[in-house]
C-alpha cells in the first residue's frame, strides 16, 4: 500500500511517499521518499512533477555458516574462554575474539590472513561481532600467536572439553588417536624446532614437515586433545611421550583411565608406551604388524567363525590368547571378505601382467642377438618376474641350444587359488576382559573417524591447513591450533545436525548451509533495511529452521 504521509517538524509541514506491506505477518515500511513542504505543493500544484520510481540498493552476504557456526561457538563459550586463559590487555579486539574470526574463515572459505578483511566484511559475521576498528591482517595474528604458549593451549582444551561434557552431553568414554605431519615451504632457522624433515604422509618428502597429533572421541569425531610437534618424530616415540600428558589430562577432568577405551594403530606401538598402558588400567585396542604373527598366515577363510557388524558387513573372527609386550593379551585374527576379494583379483591381475609382459618382451626378440643364449633368456624371464613372491605362482622352462632358444611359461592356478584362499586377514590386540569380539573390532574400525578429521585439515576447500607458510614456531602452533578449532565447530556441527537428519554428512551439510544467503534491501530516504533470505531447496530450508535462522534478522 503506498500513501502520502504528512510529518509536521518545527511547525512546518512536510510531505513523504510511503509503501507498507506485511512481511512475515508484520506491517512493514518498504519505503519512504521524502517530497517536499506542503506549502510548495498547494502554491505550485500545476508545475510539480515527481518521480516515483524508487531508489535503492541490494546487498547480499553469507548468512548460513556464518551464523550456524557462530551459535555453536556461543555455546561452546570459545571466546571468553580463550580470553580467560591468554593474558593481553583489553585493546582492540581480544585474543578470542581474533582466533574465532580466523577459525570460521577456515571453516567457511580459507584464506590468507591479508584477505581475512575482505572476507569478514562480505559475511553476515561483521554484525555478530563488534566494530573492527583495528586492522585484521596477517601481522595481527602474528602480533597474537605468542599468547598461545603451551600451557595457554592446554588450559583452552581443558576448558573446551568441560563445555563438551556439559553444553552438548558428548561422550569420552571412547578415543581414537593418530598422528599425521603436513608439508611446509618453510626454510627453518636454528631457533625454529618445528619444521623438520621426515616421512611425509603425502609423499612431500624434499619439504619439511610438521606434525600433528589428535585424540577424537568416537562420538562424533570430535578433537578434544592436540598436539604440534617437529615432523622428524617418529609416531611411536611422541605417543610414548604424548601418554602421560593425556593422563593428567583425564585426571584433571576427573575421569579414570579405567572408563576409557582407547583405539590407536600399529604404527604407535612401542614397549614402553603398553608398560605405561598397563600401569594406568586404561582399556585399548591397537592393530598389530602380521609380519609379527607368522604362524597365523596360513589360516583359510573357511576356518573363521562370522559375524555380522552394526553396518551390515560381514567378518570373521578368531581369539587367540598370545603373550604380547610382556602380558597376555587378546590378539584377534580378523577375516574380511571384501578385502580378502579385492586382494585376491589384484594380486592375479599383477601375477597376470608379468607373464603377458614376459611374452611380449621375447615376441620378436627370442633367438635375436644376445637372446640365442638359454642362460639369458632365462635370466631376463627371473628379472621381469622379480617379486620373490610371484615365482610361487608362475612356472617357466626354457629349453635348447645356442640360437633355437625355447620357453615355456603359464600360471599355476592351483597354488595361487591356495594362497588367495589365506588373504584378507588384519590383527588387532586388546586388553579388554569382556567385550565380544565383533564389538571389539567394530570399535577398531571407528578410527576411520580420525583418517576422515585429518582428510579435513588437508581438504582444499575448508580447514586446509597446508601450506603453512608462517616462518616462527608460535605461529605455527597458533596457525594449527585455528583449524583444529575449525575441526571442532564442524564435527560439532555434523554430530548436532545427524541427530535430526542422520543422513547427512559434513561435505553436504555445508553445500545446504551455503545455500542460505541474506538479502538486504535498502531505499534512500529510509533508514529502515529490508532483510530477507533468499530462495533455497527444500533441504537447506529443513536447515535454516533446525537453527532459527530466521530468528536473527
Amino acid at each position: 500500500m503506498v500513501f502520502i504521509e504528512r510529518k509536521i517538524k518545527k511547525g512546518k509541514v512536510y510531505l513523504y511517499l510511503t509503501h507498507k506491506a506485511r512481511i512475515n505477518g508484520k506491517s512493514k515500511r518498504v519505503w519512504t521518499r521524502y517530497l517536499g513542504p506542503e506549502a510548495m505543493f498547494k502554491d505550485h500544484i500545476e508545475n510539480i512533477q515527481l518521480n516515483l520510481t524508487p531508489d535503492f540498493e541490494i546487498a547480499t552476504s553469507d548468512f548460513g555458516m556464518p551464523v550456524v557456526l557462530m551459535k555453536l561457538a556461543e555455546r561452546l563459550d570459545l571466546i571468553n574462554i580463550i580470553n580467560e586463559c591468554t593474558d593481553k590487555r583489553d585493546q582492540g579486539l581480544s585474543i578470542g575474539e581474533y582466533l574465532l574470526i580466523a577459525t570460521l574463515n577456515r571453516c567457511i572459505h580459507p584464506r590468507s590472513k591479508n584477505q581475512l578483511r575482505k572476507w569478514f566484511f562480505s559475511s553476515y559475521l561483521q554484525h555478530l561481532f563488534p566494530t573492527i576498528e583495528t586492522y585484521l591482517n596477517s601481522m595481527a595474528y602474528t602480533n597474537h600467536f605468542p599468547y598461545l604458549t603451551e600451557d595457554a593451549l592446554e588450559r583452552i582444551e581443558q576448558k573446551i572439553i568441560h563445555r563438551l561434557l556439559t553444553e552438548f552431553q558428548v561422550k569420552i568414554d571412547e578415543l581414537l588417536y593418530d598422528p599425521t605431519n603436513f608439508y611446509t615451504y618453510i626454510h627453518p632457522t636454528e631457533e625454529q624446532e618445528l619444521p623438520k624433515h621426515g616421512h611425509s604422509k603425502e609423499g612431500r618428502h624434499v619439504l619439511n614437515l610438521v606434525s600433528l597429533s589428535i585424540f577424537c572421541t568416537r562420538d562424533g569425531g570430535i578433537p578434544v586433545m592436540h598436539q604440534v610437534y617437529p615432523g622428524n618424530i617418529q609416531d611411536a616415540t611422541h605417543f610414548k611421550a604424548e601418554y602421560p600428558r593425556f593422563l593428567n589430562r583425564l585426571q584433571e577432568l576427573g575421569l579414570a583411565p579405567t572408563e576409557i577405551l582407547l583405539v590407536f594403530d600399529k604404527g604407535n606401538i612401542s614397549e614402553e608406551v603398553f608398560q605405561e598402558i598397563d600401569a594406568s588400567g586404561m582399556a585399548f585396542i591397537a592393530s598389530v604388524r602380521p609380519s609379527t604373527q607368522k604362524d597365523l598366515e596360513p589360516l583359510r577363510a573357511h576356518e573363521f567363525r562370522r559375524y555380522t557388524l552394526p553396518n551390515g558387513k560381514e567378518v570373521g573372527i578368531l581369539e587367540f590368547p598370545r603373550l604380547l609386550y610382556g602380558r597376555e593379551r587378546r590378539l584377534l585374527a580378523v577375516y574380511n571378505p571384501r578385502r580378502a576379494h579385492w586382494t585376491a583379483q589384484n594380486l592375479t591381475r599383477k601375477v597376470e601382467a608379468k607373464i603377458t609382459e614376459i611374452q611380449e618382451w621375447f615376441q620378436t626378440r627370442l633367438n635375436v642377438k644376445k637372446w640365442r643364449s638359454k642362460e639369458a633368456v632365462e635370466a631376463k624371464i627371473k628379472e621381469i618376474i622379480k617379486t620373490k613372491q610371484y615365482f610361487e605362482f608362475i612356472s617357466f622352462r626354457v629349453t635348447g641350444d645356442y640360437g633355437q632358444v625355447t620357453y615355456t611359461i603359464e600360471l599355476k592356478k592351483d597354488a595361487l587359488q591356495q594362497y588367495m584362499e589365506t588373504l584378507g586377514k588384519s590383527y588387532l590386540m586388546t586388553n579388554h576382559p569382556t567385550r565380544r569380539l565383533p564389538d571389539l573390532v567394530w570399535a577398531y574400525r571407528q578410527q576411520y573417524t580420525i583418517e576422515r578429521a585429518f582428510k579435513y585439515l588437508k581438504h582444499p576447500d575448508f580447514l586446509r591447513i597446508t601450506p603453512i607458510y608462517h616462518s616462527k614456531d608460535e605461529c605455527i602452533r597458533g596457525h594449527l591450533f585455528t583449524c583444529v578449532l575449525g575441526l571442532l565447530l564442524l564435527t560439532v556441527l555434523t554430530r548436532e545436525v545427524q541427530k535430526t537428519f542422520p543422513e547427512l554428512e559434513l561435505p553436504h551439510i555445508m553445500d545446504l548451509l551455503a545455500e542460505i544467503q541474506l538479502t538486504q534491501i535498502q531505499f534512500s530516504g529510509s533508514r529502515k533495511v529490508i532483510k530477507k533470505l533468499g530462495k533455497m531447496s527444500p533441504e537447506a530450508q529443513k536447515l535454516a529452521e533446525l537453527f532459527a535462522l530466521d530468528q536473527i534478522l
